[in-house]
């Protein structure tokens, strides 16, 4: 498809970036992980990726979100962003909240926020709490590249209270038998919980509260039957996701827990803050996507980095993602019905779930943390991205 050509219109000076046929100019549509660059305006229509920087992020800080439709791009006026609308992500009480509501078909329609700099390797530690108060529900916490379909995830179902769930994925390659349960915590709906994922191109270790659980080493990654390690290696970004996992396909809502019981809501998850440690040292643009064209993760790094990467990079690809389906979109669970005990993947990892329209009186029809929606007065599309990480359909966006 020729560059300007979006779906069945062209994109304008005015309104110079696609995402799924439609042209506008706000953050929904410029914002790198949902614009189109080969489909907009220009292939420089698309704003800049911004890159990892060690941050500590408080969110009871101004600077610490903004819904979508109000940021402008620039990273340091928000360090996280709501990936679609309407948003039901708010800062209230000194934290963020990511609430789950039912809408008026009995489904429920949840949130995904993204962090608005790209991430590849290094930690991030978050206090937060599920709102998995029924079976059902699904919250998460996920790094995921939705364009080259890399993902690790911590993810929490309404039917267990006392776990968190911990899996990784390779191009969407959708493994369920190699989530790790938690040890037994406190209720993680009531409780904070310190989550940190250390991700490195050599291993990726989850924590709970400070205590490693899991340990997952590249080396053991390898498939012979493809010549490649299937090890997350691409450069990605973080979200939290909370989603409707009870009105799935049967797999996906076993997994869950089954249909939500609405009177035990509200199901709000709760986030305090999130540090950001990035592997790469230097500056906020020591890595650069390598445009269609494979590379290991030595030679992605910048000649300012004071690390190298040990790991080769399988196929990766750029980060604006040609999708808007994303961290909170719903995993392909109901895929895994004859692979293992259904769990669902948003973090993320395709959407089983069905998007609708949004129609004039505002109903919207999300089964998965990646939904999408037109907007009745511009005829524009207003576009959600997965994750949630099917949670991106799988459990990956709660």
């Amino acid at each position: 498809m020729a560059a300007g050509t979006c779906g069945t219109q062209t994109c304008s000076k005015d309104t110079p970036c696609c995402v799924k046929g439609y042209c506008n100019s706000n953050a929904m549509y410029c914002i790198p992980l949902n614009c189109e660059p080969q489909n907009s305006y220009s292939a420089s229509s698309c704003w800049d990726t911004a890159h990892c920087v060690k941050d500590s992020v408080n969110f009871g800080s101004s600077s610490a979100f903004s819904q979508i439709a109000d940021y402008n791009g620039d990273p340091s006026t928000a360090a996280f962003v709501s990936q679609f609308e309407p948003s039901n992500a708010k800062i209230a009480s000194g934290e963020l909240e990511l609430e789950l509501v039912k809408q008026s078909d009995g489904k429920g329609f949840g949130a995904t926020v993204i962090n608005t700099r790209a991430f590849q390797y290094g930690s991030v530690s978050t206090v937060m709490r599920s709102g998995c108060q029924s079976g059902g529900v699904v919250s998460s916490f996920i790094i995921r590249n939705d364009a080259v379909g890399d993902e690790i995830d911590f993810e929490f179902v309404g039917a267990d209270k006392l776990t968190v769930q911990s899996n990784y994925y390779w191009h969407d390659q959708l493994d369920y038998t190699k989530m790790i349960k938690s040890p037994q915590v406190s209720d993680t709906t009531t409780n904070y919980h310190t989550y940190k994922i250390d991700w490195t191109p050599d291993k990726i270790v989850w924590y709970i509260d400070g205590n490693a659980f899991r340990t997952v080493n590249r080396a053991d990654t390898w498939d012979s039957s493809v010549n490649a390690f299937k090890y997350p290696d691409s450069e990605s970004y973080v979200s939290y996701s909370i989603w409707d996992g009870g009105s799935g396909a049967q797999g996906t809502s076993e997994w869950a827990g089954g249909a939500i019981q609405w009177g035990q809501g509200p199901f709000i998850a709760g986030v305090k803050s999130i540090d950001i440690d990035c592997y790469y040292k230097g500056n906020d643009t020591t890595y650069v996507p390598p445009g269609g064209s494979s590379s290991s993760s030595s030679d992605s790094a910048d000649s300012s980095d004071d690390k190298e990467s040990s790991s080769e990079s399988d196929d990766s690809s750029e980060l604006e993602s040609d999708s808007a389906e994303s961290d909170d979109s719903e995993s392909d669970h109901d895929s895994a019905d004859s692979e293992s005990d259904g769990k669902a993947s948003s973090d993320d990892q395709e959407s089983d779930a069905e998007s609708s329209d949004e129609s004039s009186s505002d109903e919207v029809n999300e089964s998965n943390e990646t939904s999408e929606t037109e907007t009745s007065g511009a005829g524009l599309a207003v576009v959600s991205l997965a994750t949630v990480f099917s949670a991106l359909v799988g459990a990956y966006l709660c």
